[in-house]
């Protein structure tokens, strides 16, 4: 089962470098990258298309709060450069940071205990 979410105000489909870089303008005013790791690459189609695997670890600018997330990206390559691209990610992560709310883990709250 394949679940699609839609955020508003955000396309589901990005045409062109300028187009990207003009959604991800403010991206850096929100969430502060500290990290990508745990990297895998996969080739196929004589690598004409690569699936990576990756994890990005940052803070939430205006809460603190810390960012982690995973992304799989499945990239073609036609002519030596990107024909397309399409990233999957923890959606249910990043909705979580940015609207404040915690995953529940063996019944408790994941958000450290208040002193």
């Amino acid at each position: 089962m394949v679940q699609v979410t839609d955020f508003p105000g955000w396309p589901r489909i990005i045409h062109g470098r300028a187009d990207l870089m003009a959604k991800f303008k403010g991206y850096g005013k929100n969430i502060e990258l500290q990290s990508a790791d745990q990297l895998i690459t996969h080739k196929a189609d004589s690598g004409r298309i690569l699936v990576i695997e990756y994890e990005v670890h940052g803070t939430v600018l205006a809460t603190g709060v810390k960012y982690n997330n995973r992304f799989c990206s499945i990239i073609h390559i036609e002519n030596q450069k990107i024909s397309h691209w399409r990233d999957y990610m923890d959606s249910l992560a990043a909705w979580n940071v940015l609207t404040g709310r915690t995953r529940k883990k063996a019944g408790r709250s994941a958000a450290p205990a208040a002193s």
